[in-house]
């Protein structure tokens, strides 16, 4: 019996993957760097919310009709 795989359809467009790589990296030291003081919880998620309404904004730009 031959198993065939089923390929999966990414879930984002190159260029969606390359703005949310580009964010993350502007983002890195908040993202991943230990709570502390001056680092807050609420810093980091600011800084993933930055992250997705960039890639929002790219979705919405790739994705609208012309």
């Amino acid at each position: 019996m031959d198993a065939k795989t089923k390929v999966k359809k990414a879930n984002l467009s190159k260029s969606e993957f390359e703005t949310l790589v580009s964010e993350y990296e502007n983002k890195y030291d908040v993202l991943e760097g230990g709570l502390s003081i001056s680092l807050t919880g609420v810093d980091k998620r600011k800084a993933w919310e930055s992250v997705m309404d960039a890639l929002v904004v790219k979705t919405l730009t790739c994705k609208a009709p012309d």
